[in-house]
């Protein structure tokens, strides 16, 4: 029942009007639901300013070890997570590599080993589909944690494709506000893995790209030291471009007796890999220096080059 409104006097302004108690509560519920819509949709917008900005700075990358460094770390961010790690999966379908971020190296080294794919992480390899879940051990595929491993329970897992082909997983544990992981996390992950796909392409590409100019490069450079009358140790030439090229600490020109086999080269001394090449050696230009230094057992040592190991 609505209350009278009294007439207005001279010269006075009407009086506010008098809303019933019933329509005053559906304005304030109205209101409210108004309120809580424009700060969704304020959400939403920021969330994807995030995206936006995590597309960017993935996509600004071409060195692949500091693409998928900052893959890890932009989808960390975006989902809110306090731990973030990307698997690389390998020829053997395990994880041949594993960037994660969230967890202090004093921590990672306590752990000890990392991940090889299994348990929840082999479930994602085996079945490469968005994986969402609120606690990690009530799944049954859980294999439990290692020792000095942080406790984590809500987990999302997104795979990463290139041309189709399953290059990796992204692994999200544990959103910072104590809450399970949403379907809108899941949408905007999947979204910068599909970015992450043709970020790790491109850093691919680059890489060999860099890598044939390099060896372009050493080959001019081995083929002028060969043929400069005034260079006094032409293998020396050799074996200091073959070692900055494969990123190795030494390297070693040895010429088989009869009925050896190059390849048949022993271990290196410090117990780490060796790779034995066979090198045919044609023209006069090397064939008069095949009694002088360099050329019989002879080695050149040396630090690592920068940038050893990424090739």
């Amino acid at each position: 029942m609505s209350t009278a409104v009294p007439p207005a006097g001279p010269g006075l302004r009407p009086p506010h009007p008098v809303f019933p108690d019933v329509a005053r509560l559906e304005l304030d519920e109205l209101l409210l639901q108004l309120i809580a819509r424009a700060q969704g949709v304020m959400a939403t917008r920021d969330r994807l300013n995030g995206l936006l900005h995590a597309t960017r700075l993935v996509a600004a990358e071409l060195a692949l070890p500091v693409v998928l460094q900052q893959i890890v770390e932009s989808a960390r961010e975006l989902a809110q997570a306090t731990y973030a790690a990307l698997g690389v999966v390998g020829p053997d379908g395990g994880l041949c590599q594993f960037i994660h971020v969230g967890m202090t190296a004093a921590a990672a080294e306590e752990v000890g080993e990392l991940p090889h794919g299994r348990g929840i992480l082999g479930v994602l390899i085996d079945d490469p589909r968005p994986l969402r879940l609120d606690d990690l051990a009530a799944h049954g595929s859980a294999s439990g944690f290692p020792r000095h491993h942080p406790p984590m329970a809500s987990f999302l897992g997104v795979p990463i494709r290139i041309r189709g082909e399953v290059y990796g997983n992204l692994y999200l544990t544990d959103k910072k506000d104590g809450a399970p992981f949403t379907a809108e996390d899941e949408e905007l992950v999947t979204a910068l893995a599909i970015t992450a796909g043709v970020a790790i392409e491109n850093a691919r590409l680059f890489e060999e790209l860099s890598r044939r100019q390099r060896w372009q490069q050493a080959s001019a450079r081995i083929t002028a030291a060969l043929l400069a009358p005034d260079v006094l140790d032409p293998m020396a030439v050799v074996m200091d471009e073959g070692r900055r090229l494969v990123g190795a600490d030494h390297v070693t020109i040895t010429r088989p007796g009869a009925g050896a086999s190059p390849a048949g080269a022993p271990d290196a001394a410090d117990g780490g890999p060796e790779l034995a090449v066979p090198m045919t050696v044609t023209g006069g230009a090397v064939v008069a220096g095949t009694g002088g230094a360099g050329t019989d057992g002879a080695r050149a040592d040396g630090a690592r080059a920068d940038g050893a190991g990424t090739d």
